[in-house]
C-alpha cells in the first residue's frame, strides 16, 4: 500500500557522491519523507563503465526499491544524473504501471540544474565535444577534475566549505558515459519539474533554459522554478531546495 507521501530518490551528478545531499536528507525526513540515494557507477577511477548501462541499472534498482509494494516515488536527479534518469525510467510512471496492473510508480521527476538529452544525444555532444577548462581527459577513459572545479561547483559557498566539499568529490568520472548517447526520453511520459539555478557556473542558466525548451518542443511539459544559486543548491540553499522538492512531491508550501 502506498504511504501518504511519495518516497524521494536523489541521484548525485558527475564526480559527486551521495554525501553531497547530507544537508537536505534530514530535512526531508523531518518533513515525513522516506529518502533514498545511490552513487552512480560512472563516478569512479577504476574500470570506468563503457556505456550508460551500469548507471541506468543503478537508477532502476534504486527506484524499484522505493516503489516496493506500491509506493509513489519522486525522483530528483542533479546535473549529469538527468541524462541517466531520462534514459532509465521510461515505463516507470505511475500511469504506465497502473495500465499494466502494477501499483505505485514515479509520479514526478524534479531535475535540479540537470542535463536532459533527447535520444541519440550525449553530454559530450551538448558541451561541444570538448571539455571545459575545469576538467581534463586521461587515457581517453576518464574525465578528471581540475583544481579549479571546486570554484565552479560551489561558487556561492565560503572558501572553507568549497574546499571541504571538493575534497569529498571523486576526481574521476567515466569519459565513456559522457560520450554515450541518451537511450530514452522518460520526461515525455513522467511529469517533470526543473530547478533553474541562476548563478550556476557548471551548467550556465542559458544551457538549463535550452534543455527545458527542447523538452517542450518535443511535447513534454515542464514546471520551472528559479533559485539564485550556484550549481549545488543542496549545499548553499538547503532550505529552499527542500521546499522545492516538497512542492515537486505535491505539497503546497
Amino acid at each position: 500500500m502506498s504511504s501518504s507521501k511519495p518516497q524521494i530518490v536523489l541521484f548525485p551528478g558527475a564526480w559527486h557522491k551521495p554525501s553531497c545531499f547530507s544537508h537536505i536528507i534530514p530535512k526531508l525526513e523531518a518533513a515525513g519523507y522516506a529518502v533514498r540515494t545511490a552513487q552512480l557507477p560512472s563516478v569512479t577511477d577504476h574500470n570506468p563503465p563503457k556505456d550508460l548501462n551500469a548507471d541506468i541499472a543503478t537508477v532502476r534498482s534504486t527506484v524499484d526499491e522505493a516503489i516496493g509494494s506500491g509506493n509513489d516515488v519522486v525522483v530528483i536527479p542533479h546535473s549529469w544524473a538527468g541524462i541517466v534518469v531520462g534514459s532509465a525510467l521510461t515505463g516507470y510512471s505511475k500511469k504506465e504501471r497502473e495500465a499494466k496492473g502494477e501499483k505505485g510508480g514515479v509520479v514526478r521527476c524534479g531535475y535540479m540544474c540537470a542535463f536532459m538529452a533527447p535520444i541519440g544525444l550525449s553530454l559530450w555532444d551538448a558541451i561541444g565535444q570538448a571539455p571545459p577548462p575545469w576538467w581534463t581527459i586521461k587515457d581517453n577513459e576518464l574525465s578528471i577534475l581540475s583544481d579549479s572545479a571546486g570554484d565552479i561547483f560551489y561558487n556561492d559557498l565560503p572558501a572553507e566549505q568549497r574546499a571541504y566539499w571538493f575534497s569529498q568529490c571523486s576526481r574521476s568520472h567515466s569519459l565513456h558515459t559522457k560520450k554515450a548517447k541518451a537511450t530514452d526520453e522518460a520526461w515525455l511520459e513522467i511529469p517533470t519539474s526543473y530547478l533553474f539555478c541562476e548563478d550556476d557556473q557548471a551548467i550556465p542558466l542559458d544551457k538549463q533554459e535550452f534543455v527545458t525548451s527542447m523538452v517542450k518542443e518535443k511535447g513534454g511539459e515542464v514546471q520551472t522554478t528559479r533559485l539564485k544559486s550556484g550549481h549545488s543548491p543542496f549545499l548553499s540553499h538547503p532550505e529552499e531546495t527542500v521546499e522545492w522538492i516538497r512542492r515537486v512531491a505535491g505539497e503546497e508550501i
